[in-house]
């Protein structure tokens, strides 16, 4: 990957969770203290330090290492955070709405052990008073 994909990456990266945290450029900028020409510079030259970066990360309360994801393919931040996004690479993207739907049915079965329990509980005590 050349380096201005990287710059570019970064800039628009921060731009998408500005817009999902309803945010703008103009409010990062305050935040960091910085202009808005000054935060452009940075990101434009890639010469963003990593304490700008996690002051970053924090503002917009987002691990700092998800700035530097290669892939968000197949997820939606409407649902799922942007913070929370466990997948790393497409391969895996591929099969977390699978995953999520067998936690899912998974939780629903221990539910239902659980009431199956109480049930075979209360039985056992009756029978036990008879």
């Amino acid at each position: 990957m050349n380096t201005t994909t990287q710059k570019m990456n970064l800039k628009e990266k921060i731009f998408q969770v500005l817009t999902i945290k309803n945010l703008t450029f103009a409010d990062l900028a305050s935040y960091l203290t910085l202009s808005e020409a000054e935060l452009d510079i940075v990101l434009k030259n890639n010469t963003i330090d990593i304490r700008t970066l996690e002051h970053i990360s924090k503002e917009l309360n987002i691990p700092l290492y998800s700035l530097f994801r290669e892939n968000y393919e197949g997820f939606d931040f409407e649902k799922e955070p942007y913070d929370k996004v466990k997948s790393w690479n497409k391969a895996e993207a591929k099969y977390t709405p699978a995953l999520k739907a067998w936690r899912h049915e998974l939780d629903e079965l221990r539910a239902e052990v659980v009431k199956k329990n109480l049930l075979i509980d209360a039985l056992e005590a009756q029978i036990i008073k008879k």
